[in-house]
């Protein structure tokens, strides 16, 4: 039973590479940011991306969140490394990125926690050096007094290819 899922997966991933268009010379560094809201007000994001290959890159995020002591949530400032897999199918890219990093947790007071972040999204090319898209993050703590999901959030995200 383990070998047909294995074999499942490779046949997929295989699939998956398949339908991947290369990366251009001029698209080796990426710059995005996002914004949206939730229950705590504003959300503006960063990361910045280095293209090791066509379907896969690594680099850093940063995410704000702001403060609501009235409806109880918290303010977060986050900061860490990820690694992006993504495809790109015609004009739509459509990516994972797992990461862990720091966050700088204040509500009655203030903690520094350490957890994993996920974010998954879709962008679509307007030329060759635009795009817009939309994207989901949540941000985990593992230590500290916060533990377990702490922001589940979407952004509206602009990307931009750094010469």
């Amino acid at each position: 039973m383990r070998n047909h899922r294995l074999l499942l997966f490779s046949s997929f991933m295989a699939s998956v590479s398949l339908g991947t268009t290369s990366l251009q010379a001029a698209q080796t560094r990426q710059a995005s940011f996002g914004a949206g809201t939730d229950d705590g007000g504003l959300i503006l994001g960063a990361h910045f991306d280095f293209n090791d290959t066509a379907t896969e890159s690594y680099g850093a995020y940063t995410q704000l969140f702001s403060k609501d002591t009235n409806k109880g949530q918290p303010g977060l400032f986050a900061l860490g490394a990820h690694f992006r897999g993504h495809t790109k199918v015609g004009i739509f890219d459509y990516y994972i990125a797992p990461g862990f990093g720091m966050l700088h947790h204040s509500l009655k007071k203030t903690e520094l926690l350490f957890g994993p972040m996920l974010s998954y999204g879709l962008s679509a090319d307007l030329d060759k050096s635009i795009a817009l898209g939309i994207e989901n993050s949540k941000f985990y703590s593992w230590v500290g007094e916060y533990k377990g999901l702490l922001k589940d959030s979407f952004l509206a995200t602009f990307r931009y290819n750094l010469p």
